[in-house]
């Protein structure tokens, strides 16, 4: 009769210390690209919302509404009456404020009772804690005081961004709004950031 030999517990132990060897290896690799994979998918989110901070600015440059100056009587005569519909504010952190136009009305169900949204809308950029805010209000006129609604559109900005203007074809950028806002024709916006340094992009105005 044939005697069938099993495996001995030093065998065993053997074994058991290859398997695991064989398994931190295949986990430490796994992590290896689990990392890789995230190194590469941060700065790729990061480029994404600079992407989109863009475009929110852009548009907002674009779409710029100069309003008729009023007095406390109503409108206005006096064309050397200060404008406020773009403003360099002076609080800390404040950027720019300005009255923007194109503001979509997502309550045209409510157009039929005429109670249809003012196509302008009020909105002012802040830096807050290496983040750049736009804050916007429905209400043009809004009451002092009031809470914004405030989206994040680009965080890790490190300093604080710069809106310089143009209001002289082949002349200078400058750091004052001009005192006539008609003859804005260009707006610098530039920031650094802690990834991709220091970006500037120019945008055209149509006022």
């Amino acid at each position: 009769m044939r005697r069938i030999r099993g495996f001995t517990l030093v065998e065993l132990m053997i074994s058991l210390a290859i398997f695991s060897l064989l398994i931190t290896l295949a986990y430490q690799s796994v992590n290896v690209l689990l990392d890789a994979g995230r190194q590469v998918e941060q700065p790729q989110v990061e480029l994404q919302q600079l992407q989109r901070a863009m475009v929110f600015v852009e548009r907002d440059m674009r779409q710029l509404a100069l309003l008729r100056p009023q007095s406390a009587g109503g409108i206005g005569q006096d064309v050397g009456l200060a404008n406020s519909s773009i403003v360099k504010p002076e609080d800390l952190g404040a950027l720019l404020e300005f009255t923007r136009g194109g503001h979509p009305d997502v309550a045209w169900q409510l157009r039929a009772s005429g109670q249809m949204r003012s196509g302008l809308q009020r909105v002012r950029y802040v830096l807050e804690d290496g983040k750049l805010l736009r804050q916007t209000w429905n209400l043009v006129d809004h009451i002092e005081g009031e809470a914004p609604v405030s989206l994040i559109l680009l965080d890790g900005v490190d300093g604080e961004p710069r809106f310089r203007f143009l209001s002289v074809r082949g002349g200078e950028f400058k750091d004052e709004l001009p005192k006539e806002r008609a003859t804005l024709m260009a707006v610098e916006f530039s920031l650094r950031h802690k990834r991709f340094g220091v970006l500037r992009r120019i945008f055209g105005i149509y006022l």
